[in-house]
């Protein structure tokens, strides 16, 4: 049975700030929604008024920050620097994005309340990007503004950094990454956008055991486009093959060959970390010697849904266009997309390597073509020894006392990895912690909201990280 029920239950500390301005934090929130702020990977298609509007907000809704701190726009992303009183001590960056995905065209009416309405109903705040990730921006926002309206003064200096297209390019965080890189700027550690829910550590081998999730690194991505073309014609003459039995005949070909399983460095923390508490076998046996039984443990994955992507580059064919609109006529130019999430050691470059080799074995004249669309590797590895790693385990550690952080990965991607030119300790983790479910179906799903309770406790754990972030020594 599950131990996760109520995810209030894991709440602690909430009385901790008593002024915090609950009232008015959710307030601003409501009104960072109704900013449509969908930003298109062709540009020409965004409507960047809407960016316009939702940085005029952050400029008038938290005046101790402007005042103690620089707005600087790079781009459509904003760079706020709030200077520190020793310049000795490497900078932290708090970041997220001010972009939002889409609603799926014909959905709109599945909405209990519109996706851009920002309504405040059933104790939620209701619409795009209370999940993913205005609740992140603002509550930097809310946690910087609280303390500097208190007369704090930082010690180390803090960016609040927001990229404008995590959900497409990446290209405004990478934009921000380099300014920094270029002024000399090391970061002590940042802090990005995670996993945001408690769940039972059962998946792992330790039911009963409440978990979350402080995630190191990420995954590779890439969009893998197959392409091919021919002259068509009637289907009764389909002289060597149709473009659509040439595409099927490549994409089927990549995909029956999987990648080999391992464990990544992430994954062995966390099984480290979990062992005192895993209790069901095999896992209980094989987490007694964590790196010998690194195979083992990553043959056990495969076979679990939950874990299988943790231990593996994974293959999703998602895309298909150009076929015929007549069941007699042989279709002409087509393409395929596959996506791929690359497991830690797997590079795009060997990747499609791969993927050529695998389409010319199944039809060694295949004239399918293949490109990407785009591709990185997989992320570094963030430091779990640090002070960054510390400091946010501490604070999660206040509000979420009986709550197991554990080091971890995303399958997904996010925009920290664009600043590890500049920093070590990229981590990634939400403090605005929800009920799971509501976690996996409003993430870009329909009826995103967050409930108030939970907005208000991730900022009390952004300001308690702020405090320990400014005022504790670095190492």
């Amino acid at each position: 049975m599950s131990a996760v029920k109520d995810v209030y239950a894991y709440f602690a500390g909430e009385d901790r700030y008593p002024d915090l301005d609950a009232s008015g934090a959710a307030e601003r929130l409501r009104e960072a929604v109704r900013c449509r702020t969908v930003n298109d990977a062709d540009h020409s298609k965004t409507d960047f008024r809407e960016f316009d509007r939702l940085q005029a907000l952050m400029r008038s809704a938290y005046p101790a920050v402007m005042r103690a701190g620089s707005f600087e726009l790079i781009g459509h992303c904003v760079l706020i620097t709030v200077p520190g009183s020793e310049p000795a001590l490497r900078p932290a960056l708090y970041m997220s994005h001010q972009d939002v995905v889409p609603v799926v065209r014909g959905t709109e009416a599945d909405w209990t309340h519109g996706p851009f309405s920002g309504d405040l109903a059933e104790g939620c705040i209701w619409g795009r990007g209370t999940l993913d990730i205005k609740q992140m921006v603002f509550g930097i926002l809310e946690a910087a503004e609280y303390l500097l309206g208190h007369g704090r003064r930082f010690r180390r200096t803090a960016f609040l950094a927001f990229g404008d297209d995590e959900e497409t390019l990446n290209l405004g965080a990478l934009s921000i990454a380099e300014t920094l890189k270029a002024r000399g700027v090391q970061l002590e550690y940042v802090l990005d956008e995670g996993f945001g829910s408690v769940e039972d550590g059962a998946v792992f081998g330790a039911p009963g055991i409440p978990v979350t999730k402080i995630e190191l690194m990420e995954k590779g991505y890439a969009d893998l486009e197959l392409s091919v073309e021919s002259a068509g014609g009637h289907s009764s003459r389909p002289w060597g093959g149709s473009s659509l039995e040439h595409l099927a005949r490549a994409v089927t070909a990549i995909a029956d060959r999987p990648f080999a399983p391992h464990c990544p460095e992430p994954l062995l923390r966390t099984f480290e970390t979990l062992a005192p508490c895993i209790t069901e076998e095999p896992l209980r046996s094989l987490v007694q010697d964590v790196r010998g039984n690194a195979d083992a443990l990553a043959a056990f994955c495969m076979t679990r849904p939950e874990l299988f992507p943790f231990v593996c580059t994974t293959v999703a064919p998602t895309v298909i266009e150009g076929g015929s609109d007549a069941c007699n006529v042989l279709p002409q130019n087509m393409r395929a997309v596959i996506n791929f999430r690359l497991n830690a050691g797997d590079s795009a470059e060997m990747l499609l390597r791969r993927c050529r080799e695998a389409v010319l074995a199944a039809d060694p004249k295949s004239p399918v073509r293949l490109r990407f669309l785009q591709a990185n590797d997989p992320s570094g590895i963030a430091r779990t020894d640090g002070f960054g790693y510390r400091t946010l385990q501490a604070a999660l550690k206040e509000f979420y006392p009986a709550v197991l952080a554990m080091p971890s990965l995303t399958s997904g991607a996010t925009d920290a990895r664009r600043y590890e030119p500049v920093c070590d300790t990229c981590l990634r983790c939400s403090p605005f912690v929800v009920d799971r479910e509501l976690a996996r179906q409003g993430v870009h799903g329909t009826n995103e909201r967050i409930p108030v309770r939970s907005y208000l406790q991730g900022i009390r754990v952004l300001i308690r990280l702020m405090e320990l972030g400014n005022i504790a020594e670095a190492d």
